[in-house]
């Protein structure tokens, strides 16, 4: 081969490699079926061009904001029924003539309903060992609780920590995770059982009772009495902690057969029978101190 062909060919070889090494450093590893190293700009390029979340993930967010409007429409509705007892009580003072009565009833309605507003926003906090144990429960139970407990809320800080960082903090991932370090969730009711969970709702600062807020006209809550302002402790001997617990419990069984519901009224429960199927009220949650077990 003279010097001439040898030279040529030394060029082909050169551009050969030039090409090999622009299409090397160019592909998008999304277009290639590659995966791109993480961290690298080819593989923050493909992060910001892939969607935001799967189909599970987007349905799990509308079903998360599905909740807080439905939170949000229950307590429009326990301010209107505040509205309307209000005028009520104004209608019902007027008259009579009164006006000093209607200064006091104005300041009780106005003391209660601040009261329900700090209750809800009160700050979350760690279970108070001694009110359980003065209460009657076992102080080694109460203290391995506790135990249980703050191990779980530091799981939950590393949770969300980790989630963050790695980017899924919204995902469905999270939420199940989240909710399986629940401490206020079912499988403290069933380890523990109704009293010691009423107990630990109430001594952590979260709401342990489903108020009355109003009572519909001819409802069956009605017909037997159900006024508003009280507890409703239990449904056909399940113990209600929430209005989706009462939901649950109304449900069930032969529609129209008498149920036993328990109340409490100004400090002293009642029982009533009541018509299986809706009791016709409207209810909001709040937190008072538990009857002491025995």
């Amino acid at each position: 081969m003279n010097r001439q062909s040898q030279f040529a060919l030394s060029l082909v070889v050169v551009a050969s490699l030039a090409v090999g090494a622009l299409t090397f450093f160019s592909e998008d590893p999304a277009e290639t079926g590659g995966v791109a190293e993480p961290g690298t700009p080819a593989a923050r390029e493909a992060s910001a061009r892939s969607p935001a979340g799967t189909v599970e993930d987007y349905a799990a967010r509308i079903r998360e904001l599905a909740d807080a409007v439905e939170r949000e429409k229950e307590e429009r509705l326990s301010l209107a029924a505040e509205v309307a007892s209000l005028k009520n009580e104004l209608a019902r003072v007027q008259a009579s003539g009164g006006t000093r009565q209607v200064a006091h009833a104005s300041a009780s309605h106005a003391a209660a309903a601040r009261d329900k507003v700090d209750g809800a926003r009160a700050r979350r906090r760690g279970l108070d060992v001694d009110a359980l144990v003065v209460a009657g429960f076992d102080e080694a139970t109460v203290r391995e609780f506790k135990e249980d407990a703050d191990q779980r809320e530091l799981d939950r800080l590393y949770l969300r920590d980790i989630a963050s960082r790695e980017g899924w903090l919204n995902s469905q991932r999270f939420r199940e995770e989240t909710e399986a370090l629940r401490v206020d969730g079912p499988s403290t009711r069933d380890e523990y059982g109704d009293e010691f969970y009423d107990w630990m709702l109430y001594t952590t600062g979260h709401q342990n009772r489903v108020e009355v807020a109003d009572v519909m006209g001819g409802s069956a809550a009605a017909d037997v009495g159900v006024q508003p302002g009280d507890y409703v402790i239990s449904y056909d001997g399940q113990r209600i902690f929430s209005p989706s617990d009462l939901r649950d419990a109304t449900v069930g069984g032969e529609v129209g057969e008498l149920t036993p519901v328990e109340i409490i009224r100004n400090g002293r429960r009642t029982r009533l029978m009541i018509p299986r199927g809706p009791l016709g009220v409207r209810v909001d949650l709040a937190a008072a101190e538990p009857q002491r077990p025995g």
